[in-house]
């Protein structure tokens, strides 16, 4: 992120220019502020605020190169672009590798609420066809002795 400022030319003093006459624009960038995770610990945080600098430091000579290509002469301004778009994939790099420690950190988690809890009990039965029927003849004799059975009444 980016703050416009006004400062003093830096050449009013070597053209004994009065000071503060001449104002120039400036931009200057403001650091990034980090949402404390609360399942960080402190190495986290610090490699966090490493990929926040990388970040934020690529950002800003991003934003650097591209004022430069608004500038420089055409022939010029090709090399400048692919030189800021290098920034740029700087920043998406550490992006993402700040976003795979969030990632890896939710999965650790998730795994700890989980330890304790049963997983998935997949029981497979593998048998042919005729085992399964003389299986389940077998459990309809031994349950079904006391049953009485009822004749059809259009027999």
């Amino acid at each position: 992120m980016t703050e416009t400022k006004t400062i003093e030319h830096p050449l009013e003093e070597a053209f004994d220019i009065e000071t503060g006459t001449t104002l120039v624009e400036y931009e200057e960038h403001v650091p990034t502020v980090l949402v404390e995770h609360e399942e960080y610990d402190d190495k986290d945080g610090e490699i966090e605020e490493q990929f926040q600098e990388v970040y934020d430091k690529a950002m800003e000579a991003f934003d650097s190169q591209s004022d430069i290509t608004a500038m420089v002469e055409g022939k010029y301004a090709a090399r400048n672009a692919e030189v800021a778009a290098v920034y740029l994939n700087t920043a998406l790099n550490a992006a993402k590798e700040k976003s795979g420690q969030k990632e890896h950190k939710d999965k650790l988690s998730v795994a700890k609420q989980n330890a304790g809890k049963p997983g998935t009990v997949n029981n497979n039965l593998i048998m042919d066809r005729n085992d399964l029927i003389k299986m389940l003849e077998g459990a309809e004799t031994e349950n079904n002795d006391d049953l009485k059975v009822i004749p059809n009444e259009t027999d």
